[in-house]
């Protein structure tokens, strides 16, 4: 049985809040990095963090299918101490981009 590393990301620490698409280019940039590690699983803590918008969500998320299938993140990224439309707000992106076949930012 192989064990997979897991790697928290605080996103107050990495961008700050969830509101721009800086911050989501920061935090992009470090799950670029810890999804690199191919054994890692990333949790994503939205501690303090109670929403996010489409914008932060599209650069932080969305640029990720350029580099990882659809199937892969939803293994690989777990979102722990987070709202329910921060939730919905990843999933929808990630998902209406996974299956269209296209990641547009």
């Amino acid at each position: 049985m192989v064990m997979k590393m897991r790697e928290r990301i605080v996103v107050a620490r990495t961008s700050g809040r969830a509101d721009t698409a800086e911050q989501g280019s920061r935090l992009y940039d470090a799950l670029c990095t810890a999804l690199a590690r191919r054994d890692a699983v990333v949790e994503l803590d939205f501690q303090s963090i109670t929403t996010a918008t489409s914008s932060f969500a599209n650069l932080a998320f969305v640029q990720l299918l350029t580099r990882w299938p659809l199937a892969e993140l939803k293994h690989r990224l777990r979102v722990v101490n987070s709202t329910r439309q921060i939730n919905e707000m990843i999933k929808s992106r990630l998902e209406r981009e996974g299956s269209s076949g296209k990641a547009v930012a």
